[in-house]
């Protein structure tokens, strides 16, 4: 479940980012996580129902906005990784203790 960005992408965002700075970029990042928490929201209480299209265009929103984090910030896969695996073993810890 990985997602994959081409090299012209990344280079888009490098752009996009140059262009207008973390400032408004984390800005937009909060956006498109706001906009996708309304869209599950929305979705589990069948308020509006989105369709599935439409709550993916928001996760695809979110991916794109957190690989421009990881670029401002200079963050590479493998300490990411590395994070990951910390939250799983803590989740897993969890799990255990609550007897799953």
């Amino acid at each position: 479940m990985k997602v994959q960005f081409t090299e012209d992408e990344v280079k888009n965002m490098q752009t996009t980012l140059d262009r207008w700075g973390l400032n408004a970029q984390a800005g937009q990042t909060m956006e498109e996580c706001a906009e996708l928490i309304v869209a599950l929201q929305k979705y589990i209480n069948r308020t509006e129902h989105p369709t599935v299209d439409e709550i993916l265009d928001e996760i695809a929103d979110v991916e794109m906005m957190l690989a421009q984090m990881r670029l401002v910030l200079g963050v590479d896969d493998d300490a990411l990784r590395k994070r990951i695996e910390t939250k799983f073993a803590k989740l897993e810890q969890y799990l255990k203790r609550d007897g799953v």
